[in-house]
């Protein structure tokens, strides 16, 4: 299951001055104690893990490389229900991309391997900084 966390931290700015910083990751693990650890053990316990939530998002589309953002990609299927009225689920995944134009591109991709019922609704960049 996927679970996003943030954490806040220390770091040093650009003027060297001390400032207090809140990060935001995404891991895949069993249980809400496991994803505190594995946040504790990234800054070797020196930060605050202040919120952890499951995501929303169901699937990992592609390795994230050093110069690319995560991009939440948005996808909805419509289908009609026992009632004969019309529904949508949306379905959100996530994509590593270096812009707006590489993530809507590759979203298309990923679509073209069997997912031709359902259509892009919204790519929005992610403050997710890496899947831990």
């Amino acid at each position: 299951m996927l679970y996003e966390f943030k954490l806040k931290v220390n770091k040093v700015n650009e003027k060297g001055d001390e400032k207090e910083v809140a990060e935001h990751y995404i891991t895949d693990d069993e249980l809400f104690g496991h994803v505190e650890l594995k946040g504790n053990e990234l800054y070797n316990g020196d930060c605050d893990v202040f919120a952890i939530s499951r995501s929303k998002i169901r699937e990992i589309v592609n390795e994230k490389q050093e110069d690319e953002f995560f991009y939440k990609v948005t996808l909805v299927e419509i289908f009609v229900d026992d009632n004969g009225k019309e529904k949508e689920n949306k379905y959100y995944v996530l994509i590593a991309a270096k812009d707006m134009d590489d993530a809507n591109r590759k979203a298309a991709e990923y679509m073209k391997q069997g997912l031709q019922d359902m259509k892009l609704d919204a790519i929005a960049k992610t403050k997710i900084l890496d899947l831990i």
